[in-house]
């Protein structure tokens, strides 16, 4: 049970963390955001990542390339950081990752591959002692 509520927690400032990246690089709420931590992955995905304004350009007939661009670019400037945390809250290497929006159904869809346990932070000075 102890396990479960810490995947449910880490869960949760995972999903947290992903609206607060894209937020941030944005500029714009978005929707509830979603994680789910499975044996050998993670999925995540932010619900409402549009703005009104997004909405009706890609309406236009090149209005949907543009944003769809300027989606991909914020997602390529989060992408990092995300991973970061993904890999902390779970003790493992990220192997593989992907992040894409879907600006037709104005979500961003996550998924990590897991490897081996991610490596201890080093420790500040430990150069010094070999």
């Amino acid at each position: 049970m102890a396990d479960a509520d810490a995947s449910q927690q880490h869960e949760m400032a995972l999903a947290a963390r992903l609206r607060l990246l894209w937020e941030q690089a944005h500029g714009a709420p978005a929707g509830e955001a979603h994680v789910l931590i499975g044996p050998d992955s993670v999925a995540a995905w932010l619900d409402d990542v549009l703005s009104l304004a997004e909405r009706a350009v890609i309406k236009r007939a090149d209005g949907q390339q543009l944003v769809q661009r300027y989606a991909e670019q914020l997602l390529a400037v989060i992408q990092p950081e995300l991973q970061a945390h993904v890999e902390a809250a779970v003790g493992r290497h990220v192997v593989a990752g992907s992040i894409r929006a879907d600006v037709d159904t104005g979500h961003v869809v996550c998924c990590f591959l897991l490897g081996g346990p991610a490596a201890p932070p080093p420790v500040p000075g430990a150069e010094n002692l070999t």
